[in-house]
């Protein structure tokens, strides 16, 4: 159980499509659920524009009328994958809240969880590029960025309050900066393959600034935690949580 492991287990999506599976028998709930994986994966490695829905069927082996029973158009099965990467959040921000750590332990886990799905969970990845690319996704991707940026002031701002941060920083500015840094870090990334990964960056990051920003004690308590050596998360974690997804509902 996540209560008998280190603060920093880094949590693993899972599916949380359950309302629009809610009425649905087993069988139609995992035809749902692969038709929204197969599509994620489709966006995620060729683009959104570029993905047909023929291609989407015939990865998942089902059938256009499958296809249609749940979603109407290739939008809406867009819109089913980005609501996918906004419910599994959801999902992954409660059970991290669950392991009740201060707020910059919990900031450092919330970023950890949002750059392994970034790096490994394929319907993040498809859904990422279905926002990008979807001018009618638009408000729903600043929805997600802008969101991600308010949940770190906001941890940021108890931190400070705690007097776990230094009286001068300042939650607004430095949860700005965070975002900003991992989008660097995550283009980067994928333009110099060979070079650090988002994770490996994100890391060398945190070492440079936390000890800027959070008081002497928690830097210490910190800095002996194991943390900095916790293990880069792999494919093979995501890739399992979302086969199981299907699976679970046969």
């Amino acid at each position: 159980m996540e209560s008998t492991q280190p603060w920093f287990t880094l949590p693993i999506p899972r599916w949380s499509d359950r309302t629009a599976t809610a009425g649905l028998q087993a069988r139609a709930g995992t035809t749902r659920h692969e038709l929204i994986l197969a599509a994620a994966r489709r966006f995620a490695s060729q683009g959104y524009h570029a993905t047909s829905l023929v291609q989407v069927v015939e990865d998942c082996g089902r059938t256009k009328g499958a296809l249609f029973f749940h979603f109407g158009s290739k939008s809406a099965l867009g819109w089913a994958v980005v609501d996918e990467v906004h419910a599994s959040w959801a999902d992954l921000a409660g059970r991290i809240a669950a392991r009740r750590l201060d707020p910059l332990q919990t900031l450092l886990v919330v970023y950890d969880a949002q750059i392994g799905r970034l790096m490994h969970d394929p319907v993040v990845q498809g859904g990422v590029r279905v926002m990008r690319e979807d001018p009618g996704m638009q408000a729903d991707r600043h929805k997600w960025v802008e969101g991600w940026r308010a949940e770190s002031e906001v941890l940021l701002a108890r931190a400070r309050a705690d007097g776990l941060l230094t009286a001068d920083t300042d939650p607004a500015a430095v949860s700005t900066m965070l975002l900003s840094t991992v989008v660097g870090h995550h283009y980067l990334a994928e333009a110099q393959p060979d070079g650090p990964s988002t994770w490996e960056r994100m890391t060398t990051t945190w070492i440079g600034l936390l000890p800027t920003i959070a008081a002497h004690p928690w830097v210490a308590r910190w800095s002996g935690s194991g943390w900095a050596q916790r293990p880069t998360p792999t494919a093979e974690p995501y890739e399992r949580a979302r086969r199981e997804g299907v699976s679970d509902r046969v």
